[in-house]
């Protein structure tokens, strides 16, 4: 049985989305989803050539890498991968958690809210009280809801000679 926004209304569907670890065994739906969410919430800010690098970094080994580093959530509606995010320890300040770009494939049901909450659950039960991330421009206002401010504005590197521009932001807690 599939499910659609016309048959199910946007909170029931919310209701029914299942939050679950992402495995390595489910990286050709993550990538899929990568995919096709990036290209579509990037589609005003990116080239075609850009797009195209995209697709190749996603469809690459050097992409199941990159991935890896990370604690990652799907949101699973039907059997289906709609929705992905993670966290990792920042690198560069031991007190951060970084947090993945949040990736949906049916806006506005509350699969990001839900995504976002749990991996700041899970980062906050490991002891970080701060999380940065990274979005494009028309993410912006949704982090800024959930409390994130701006730090600043720069380019995410994806292949030589390719970037995406992207928007720093983020959010101490108590």
């Amino acid at each position: 049985m599939s499910l659609s926004a016309e048959s199910v209304g946007h909170d029931r569907i919310a209701q029914l989305i299942q939050l679950a670890p992402i495995g390595i065994d489910d990286f050709s739906a993550l990538r899929y989803l990568h995919a096709k969410s990036l290209i579509a919430q990037t589609a005003d800010a990116v080239s075609d050539d850009q797009a195209a690098g995209l697709i190749h970094l996603i469809y690459s080994p050097d992409y199941s890498d990159l991935v890896m580093d990370e604690e990652l959530v799907g949101a699973w509606l039907d059997g289906e991968l709609v929705g992905s995010t993670g966290w990792h320890p920042s690198r560069e300040a031991g007190s951060v958690a970084r947090l993945s770009p949040i990736l949906v494939r049916h806006p506005r049901f509350g699969i990001g809210r839900r995504l976002l909450a749990e991996v700041e659950t899970r980062a906050r039960r490991s002891g970080f009280r701060q999380f940065a991330t990274w979005c494009t421009g028309e993410a912006v206002p949704f982090f800024e809801r959930r409390g994130y401010h701006i730090t600043s504005h720069g380019a995410k590197a994806f292949a030589p000679g390719q970037s995406l521009p992207v928007t720093f932001l983020r959010k101490d807690v108590a």
